[in-house]
């Protein structure tokens, strides 16, 4: 058990997958309804916090691709942090990436998240679960699923978390074509797009399947309403889809806004060929698998 006494706390931000992504008309708060199925993975950045002795500010250490200044998401949540507790906080971060920025792997929100988590568990819980959750949503949609993780439906804009039965482990490849995609223009080509509809049972019948672990069931459910958008601003994605069907993945798709592309296996053996197909396609290919757990304490 860790000791609340401590300064300094290391945490786990892990990826994530969307296994159904519906989206919905233009809102007219600028945001698109959204439902999706979110799971987290086991490619974590790391992100550490510590607090710093008065009057020092908020410093930022950042290992690997990512914003050093205040575009940096843990820096948006450690000042959002200060200002829900009325208390000035001197800190100092350190961010070691491993998740992609801009891949439709949520590794900014991920950060965000830990940054939130690690800061109440250093002041003794000064906002607890619900304000926490609060918080979280008005840094980013997608920051609130990461203090849950795991499977969870997000609704709303993305901000509305309800854990789901969890899916077992089941392994995953990430691969992706090492472009950047604008999420804001990726929506935008969406909007002038004709709607492609979900498969027969849709949100539904993927939920009950999820705990199961029948992964020719879920295989047939997965689904991206943004898929198409992403494929037409980034034509290696297509590529990258079709090849990993060639090599025997049970179930492919795009996650999120793009540009990273998932593809399901039915056992280890399975995801190890599936990595050894792709890795010449694309500059990043990871092997990995479903995590039960949002973002966490690293272990000692």
């Amino acid at each position: 058990m860790l000791n609340r006494m401590q300064d300094k706390v290391s945490l786990e931000a892990p990826a994530k997958i969307n296994l159904y992504l519906e989206v919905g008309p233009l809102r007219p708060d600028g945001y698109h309804a959204v439902r999706t199925v979110m799971q987290t993975v086991e490619l974590c950045d790391v992100v550490e916090v510590g607090l710093a002795g008065k009057g020092k500010g908020m410093d930022l250490e950042v290992e690997g691709d990512a914003p050093t200044g205040e575009d940096n998401l843990c820096l948006r949540a450690a000042a959002a942090y200060a200002e829900a507790v009325s208390k000035p906080l001197s800190l100092r971060i350190k961010l070691s990436k491993r998740i992609p920025s801009s891949a439709g792997l949520g590794g900014g929100s991920s950060d965000a998240a830990a940054v939130l988590r690690a800061l109440d568990f250093l002041l003794g819980e000064a906002l607890g679960g619900k304000e926490l959750m609060r918080l979280a949503a008005s840094i980013g949609s997608d920051v609130p699923f990461f203090l849950v993780g795991g499977t969870a439906l997000a609704e709303g804009r993305g901000e509305r978390i309800t854990p789901l039965a969890q899916a077992p482990p089941l392994p995953v490849i990430l691969a992706n074509p090492g472009k950047e995609l604008s999420t804001a223009e990726v929506y935008r080509r969406f909007d002038l797009a004709a709607r492609e509809n979900p498969p027969p049972g849709g949100l539904q019948a993927l939920t009950e399947s999820l705990p199961t672990g029948d992964i020719g069931r879920i295989a047939a459910l997965l689904f991206n309403s943004l898929q198409g958008a992403a494929m037409d601003m980034e034509p290696g994605i297509a590529s990258l889809l079709d090849r990993g069907r060639r090599a025997g993945a049970k179930g492919a798709l795009v996650s999120g806004s793009g540009p990273t592309v998932f593809l399901l296996a039915s056992d280890d053996g399975g995801a190890a060929e599936l990595e050894a197909s792709l890795k010449n396609a694309a500059p990043l290919v990871v092997r990995t698998r479903f995590r039960s757990s949002g973002v966490s304490l690293r272990q000692a």
